[in-house]
């Protein structure tokens, strides 16, 4: 049972992070920085309302401080990217650029943490980016 919860919770999470895209490029000529600041100002007040919900008591420790201010700031500055290329992209490129996400963290964690992937994790990463890479023109009604 908790299996297909799972996977019903991936399909809507799925539908909606596509659902907030299109509505990022339907909101027009707003700048970037407003449509980043209203997604974020939203989902900081549905986080307050589940944590106020929960019985959890919400306390961070000093000497995770800094790390905490860099994951916030380098997930808001992937925000404003990600909100500043379905601006200026088709949607479904710059979804598939969002998507490869969990592709570039495991290039980023050799260079960065001095992780070593084994091979089946770069086989992985060299398909999806040869997938990525793959190019098919847009399908046009009436040329």
């Amino acid at each position: 049972m908790n299996k297909f919860k799972g996977i019903i919770y991936i399909i809507c999470a799925g539908f909606f992070f596509a659902l907030m895209t299109f509505f990022v490029r339907l909101s027009g000529d707003l700048p970037t920085m407003q449509k980043a600041f209203f997604r974020n100002a939203v989902a900081a007040l549905v986080s307050v309302v589940m944590l106020m919900k929960s019985k959890e008591h919400f306390h961070i420790q000093k000497g995770n401080l800094p790390t905490l201010f860099l994951r916030a700031t380098c997930g808001t500055i992937g925000l404003i990217m990600n909100f500043y290329a379905i601006d200026k992209m088709n949607i479904s490129d710059a979804n598939m650029l969002n998507k490869l996400s969990p592709f570039f963290a495991i290039i980023a964690s050799y260079f960065i943490l001095k992780e070593r992937a084994n091979v089946v994790e770069w086989i992985t990463v060299a398909i999806a980016f040869c997938g990525a890479l793959s190019y098919q023109p847009p399908f046009q009604m009436g040329v």
